[in-house]
């Protein structure tokens, strides 16, 4: 019945060091030999992920950005960017604020400014940034797969952030995947949007995906596969949504899960 297992990664797959399960190869080795295929859905860019899919020798289409991007091995096949002026003063003001502001293009990140946490903080979901503000005649005409809008203060958390895009345009969206951080997309981009285009291209049907997750943004990916698992860290929304919550943390409960699935 399931031909494919798409999963978040941080937090869900990899534990809050970085690191897989030790029994995540012997899994993967057991998805072959069951015929389920298995692909990722991220926040992270498409350049901050490469390493991990080098290491992972990941030959599907993979969701990145939020499914902003979706990628083949290293190449966007499907982009899906929106145009930057609407939100220049939503911008400017997270700029006034102090704010980190990221924005990728064809799944490359680069930072506006040179914040407190691009030159110490930065996590490790993120990839050595480029500082390279948006040039006024840009604002016209520059399109983009996302920004990324990051408030690391921990008396704040996310609560800045919200106000900041609290009277967003209905062609924008923002996601949250942390408590400091938030990415603002086109408005139907989602990595639901994305499980779907994935299945599409493999030939299969969303009731056919297995999928994982932890965080809000996972929320629409859990929402359209065919059976769902939050991760036991999850937070207390996200298993609300999911048919299955791990008994777990991190890539050990998805993995348990997944395997008694396909038993």
């Amino acid at each position: 019945m399931f031909k494919l297992f798409l999963s978040d990664l941080d937090d869900t797959l990899l534990d809050h060091n970085k690191n897989w399960s030790s029994d995540f190869e012997q899994f993967r080795t057991t998805l072959a030999k069951k015929g389920v295929a298995f692909t990722l859905a991220t926040g992270r860019s498409a350049k901050a992920v490469q390493p991990i899919i080098d290491e992972l020798d990941l030959k599907l289409p993979y969701a990145t950005s939020n499914g902003a991007n979706i990628m083949l091995e290293g190449k966007v096949i499907q982009s899906f960017s929106f145009p930057i002026g609407p939100l220049r003063p939503l911008i400017e003001v997270a700029l006034s604020m102090g704010l980190t502001v990221v924005y990728v293009v064809n799944g490359e990140e680069f930072a506006l400014t040179e914040t407190e946490f691009i030159r110490h903080e930065l996590k490790d979901n993120f990839t050595e940034q480029i500082i390279r503000p948006i040039k006024p005649e840009d604002w016209a005409s520059m399109k983009v797969d996302k920004f990324l809008i990051v408030d690391d203060h921990p008396e704040t958390g996310l609560s800045r952030l919200h106000a900041l895009v609290n009277n967003l345009k209905p062609e924008y969206r923002y996601l949250t995947y942390s408590d400091w951080a938030m990415d603002i997309v086109a408005a139907d981009v989602s990595k639901g949007r994305a499980l779907h285009w994935i299945a599409d291209y493999l030939g299969i049907t969303s009731d056919q995906v297995i999928a994982a997750g932890d965080n809000h943004n996972d929320i629409d990916l859990l929402k359209e596969a065919g059976r769902s698992i939050a991760a036991l860290n999850a937070l207390d929304e996200v298993k609300r949504t999911a048919m299955i919550t791990a008994k777990k943390n991190y890539g050990d409960g998805i993995i348990e899960e997944v395997l008694k699935i396909l038993e």
